[in-house]
């Protein structure tokens, strides 16, 4: 039981980032997180943490113990929860990874919903654009957009991300008005950019045929929301997801360019490993997502209904 007890301690010290926040976390006395960390490096004859008055970071063989005690009290809960699925009440924790703007926006009250109607759950959200290994780090599943790479995972479909390109309305004024897609290739760009490479932007004309065109990027960023708001101080245009443009393109803060034509189509997937026997609290988070966001995102037919003076592709 006490060498349970140090890997729960030193688990809480990594999640809380402190002692003193792993003795809130617990309940515990600060000493007595102390102490149980000092036995297992003892025990386990090798430093975990590296601390100073001020931070405190993982060994190298602190991390790799870290990973795999976190998976150590997963399965735990993972059995108990096996005894308690008799009741058909979900139990345990749900470690997921999510994009922070669609997460923000659109997942909050999802979660929200999910959590108040399952008091014995509890989640741990990691909100990063990141390419996260979920069975390297430990996660349950993860909330992607965009095509899964890799296919030791299972992916259940959500809902459909569209892209918009948009500008303010002073841009516009102080440059023109676009004629045609092609030509937003002769104005400053801001582009969204998790990896290097130059971006693209695909769109499909209304009548089937196809282009492409390589934007003169001004400014690269990996957060949507930040590329949103150099867009409305008319810095350049953005092609931008629905889910995060529609605030802005409702309220006039951004003009929509070209909505007839399809614009770097995607969709949001909840992505997790293959497994004989998914945990039924994952299960049902994932069925909750689907059921909340459905193939008709509620963000695109608020849009529909607000761009009242612009055509609209609904194919």
């Amino acid at each position: 039981m006490a060498r349970l007890d140090e890997i729960v301690s030193f688990v809480d010290i990594v999640e809380a980032g402190s002692l003193s926040g792993a003795s809130r976390r617990s309940g515990l006395a600060l000493s007595a997180v102390s102490r149980r960390l000092k036995d297992l490096e003892a025990r386990l004859g090798t430093i975990l943490l590296q601390r100073t008055t001020r931070t405190q970071r993982l060994t190298e063989e602190g991390q790799a113990f870290y990973q795999r005690c976190r998976q150590i009290l997963d399965d735990l809960d993972a059995a108990e929860a096996l005894m308690t699925d008799r009741t058909g009440q979900l139990t345990g924790r749900i470690r997921m990874t999510a994009p922070a703007s669609f997460a923000v926006h659109h997942l909050s009250d999802v979660i929200t919903g999910f959590l108040q109607a399952n008091r014995d759950i509890s989640i741990d959200l990691d909100l990063s654009d990141r390419r996260i290994d979920l069975l390297e780090e430990g996660f349950d599943l993860a909330i992607r957009i965009g095509a899964l790479e890799d296919s030791t995972m299972i992916a259940k479909r959500l809902t459909r991300i569209r892209h918009i390109p948009c500008a303010s309305p002073f841009l516009l004024h102080t440059l023109g008005h676009p004629e045609r897609p092609e030509d937003l290739a002769n104005f400053p760009a801001l582009t969204y950019r998790s990896r290097a490479g130059r971006a693209r932007w695909r769109f499909r004309r209304p009548d089937g045929s196809q282009g492409t065109i390589t934007p003169d990027a001004r400014l690269w960023a990996s957060n949507g929301d930040m590329l949103c708001k150099q867009a409305v101080a008319g810095l350049g245009v953005i092609v931008e997801p629905t889910f995060i443009a529609a605030t802005y393109l409702l309220d006039g803060r951004l003009v929509p360019l070209f909505a007839d034509h399809a614009w770097s189509e995607d969709a949001a997937f909840a992505i997790y490993p293959k497994a004989d026997a998914l945990p039924r609290r994952v299960r049902a988070i994932i069925d909750h997502f689907a059921a909340a966001l459905t193939m008709d995102p509620p963000w695109d037919r608020h849009l529909r209904e607000g761009l009242t003076n612009h055509e609209w592709d609904t194919r």
